[in-house]
């Protein structure tokens, strides 16, 4: 699932829907797995694991986010999340029992080495 951040400072999906409402949807429908990837960096998807771990605490649940909220400069797509920034954010995915971390649009093999870095540690 992707989210992005509303007005108010939650997280929906496209057509409306809160990651709080995601695993009862997905599990019904015979999902294994949930999770959310790309649109965000890091650090947003920590609330909208926290979502989906409030909703049901028991399925296994994958983030990857991007290196950042892309930004278009001087023609190109950026992506400002730097591997140490995207690593910063890992303690905070496992504390909150995330079973799976990855890497979507900008990430590189250095943020994946530093993220396996910090997955090392517990």
């Amino acid at each position: 699932m992707t989210f992005e951040r509303i007005a108010d400072g939650s997280f929906r999906t496209m057509m409306g829907v809160k990651p709080s409402d995601v695993p009862a949807i997905l599990t019904k429908a015979g999902a294994d797995i949930l999770g959310s990837n790309c649109g965000n960096g890091t650090r947003d998807m920590i609330p909208i694991l926290k979502e989906f771990r409030s909703a049901n605490p028991d399925i296994p649940l994958i983030i990857q986010g991007n290196a950042g909220v892309p930004k278009y400069l001087e023609g190109k797509t950026v992506f400002m999340e730097s591997p140490e920034e995207t690593a910063s954010f890992i303690p905070e995915l496992i504390r909150n029992n995330v079973n799976i971390i990855g890497g979507c649009c900008g990430t590189t093999p250095e943020h994946i080495r530093l993220i396996r870095r910090e997955v090392n540690k517990f």
